[in-house]
């Protein structure tokens, strides 16, 4: 799984915000609207894209159709793992160098996150707060 490029990203956030599966001529309409493009650029980037499996497609008589293959947040989970295997035996470190720069509002999520997921592994009941003391203990790790 490869980072998207600039036009990439911009083509899925149009497919990532509409419901409904789009055709090249309906996402280079939208993409219209941020200045000139060509259509047969947008045609071969969405071409590309089912080709990394990003996108998925079926035809409808001449027309191919296009819809995001995974949500915008599991793809993007997807990309910050890959990350993560990158940074190899400093995978810890990098996640915990991470949550110093998150709001609070993140870091409430992340906490539930945790809890969650420390609840369905078995890890230990989940406790309220237990997710924040997780939290605590990464930024000490940063610091």
């Amino acid at each position: 799984m490869a980072v998207l490029g600039d036009l990439e990203h911009r083509i899925m956030e149009v497919l990532w915000s509409r419901e409904d599966p789009m055709s090249v001529r309906d996402v280079h309409e939208v993409l219209l609207t941020d200045g000139k493009i060509a259509y047969t650029t947008v045609m071969t980037v969405l071409d590309r894209l089912a080709k990394k499996s990003v996108v998925a497609r079926h035809q409808e008589s001449r027309a191919w159709i296009y819809r995001p293959a995974r949500s915008k947040a599991d793809f993007m989970a997807g990309e910050l793992g890959q990350v993560l295997d990158e940074a190899g035996a400093d995978r810890c470190e990098v996640l915990a160098a991470l949550v110093p720069t998150l709001d609070p509002s993140e870091l409430g999520a992340l906490a539930s996150a945790l809890d969650r997921a420390a609840s369905v592994l078995g890890d230990r009941p989940a406790r309220e707060g237990s997710g924040a003391r997780r939290i605590d203990e990464m930024q000490e790790v940063a610091e």
